[in-house]
């Protein structure tokens, strides 16, 4: 049977909130993985090797090149499709740092926990910290958002002051940078009617013009999400998309439009 040496770290990350991102040992030891034995059978092995403070069956491995999670119910080569750079390391004679860490599903509850359950202080900083959770790890968006983050939001924001709400757009803005995110907060109504509320401040249609404006059409996809954000916000209204966000000044189509003279858009 076919196995890889490859190093091996921890990221102590049980708590999301105090993670360093600085995975140990700084020497990492090396193991060897089969390729055709599920990973789930492999785990527990480098679980114990490296002495990890993380609970084993909240485990789960990630690749420190790209980092990207494994299956762990599949083995490396079942997997193979989606480790072009885990096998281009190997075929260089390199040794892949795989990084043993939480599952992102423990810590997406680990963060609805701390907001539902926080109060004063410690609530600002936990909300003040999303967005850079969201930044340092892609992954942790979609996540959120299938587990009823942007329902936490609402309930969160809606017996929040002002300077927490200006905390959970700053989280949402670094969520709707992706297309998972912003297809999250589209389909959710509950989400578009809190973010109307809050449109006296224009803060959140200046961002979504940011976004349009610096993707230069490079991203059609998230694009065309975020004008239909813009379109589902404005027609609380009834106020024109076009008359609202002067998205004649902008490269995009105008999508579900409800008035004569958004029928045409510049592209």
């Amino acid at each position: 049977m076919a196995s890889f040496v490859c190093r091996i770290q921890y990221l102590e990350d049980s708590d999301p909130f105090i993670c360093t991102n600085f995975p140990e040992p700084r020497r990492p030891p090396t193991v060897s993985v089969e390729e055709n034995l599920p990973l789930s059978e492999q785990i527990a092995g480098i679980h114990k090797l490296l002495e990890a403070p993380l609970k084993l069956e909240e485990c789960t491995l990630q690749l420190a090149s790209n980092g990207n999670y494994l299956d762990l119910d599949s083995s490396l080569s079942e997997q193979r499709d989606e480790l072009d750079t885990f096998y281009e390391d190997v075929a260089k004679g390199k040794k892949p740092i795989l990084i043993l860490r939480t599952q992102l599903s423990v810590r997406v509850h680990g963060i609805l926990e701390k907001l539902f359950n926080s109060q004063g202080p410690e609530l600002r900083r936990s909300l003040f910290s999303l967005k850079q959770l969201f930044q340092d790890d892609k992954d942790l968006v979609p996540e959120f958002v299938a587990s009823e983050g942007l329902s936490c939001f609402i309930k969160v924001g809606a017996e929040a002051d002002h300077n927490y709400q200006n905390y959970i757009l700053r989280a949402l803005s670094q969520i709707m940078l992706f297309v998972d995110g912003m297809n999250g907060v589209i389909n959710h109504n509950e989400t578009v009617q809190w973010l109307y509320t809050l449109t006296g401040s224009v803060k959140l249609w200046s961002y979504l013009m940011e976004v349009l404006e610096e993707r230069n059409g490079s991203d059609t996809e998230l694009l065309m999400f975020t004008m239909t954000l813009i379109n589902k916000g404005v027609k609380c209204e009834r106020v024109s998309v076009c008359e609202r966000v002067k998205c004649e000044s902008v490269n995009c189509e105008c999508v579900n439009c409800d008035r004569v003279n958004c029928e045409r858009v510049n592209v």
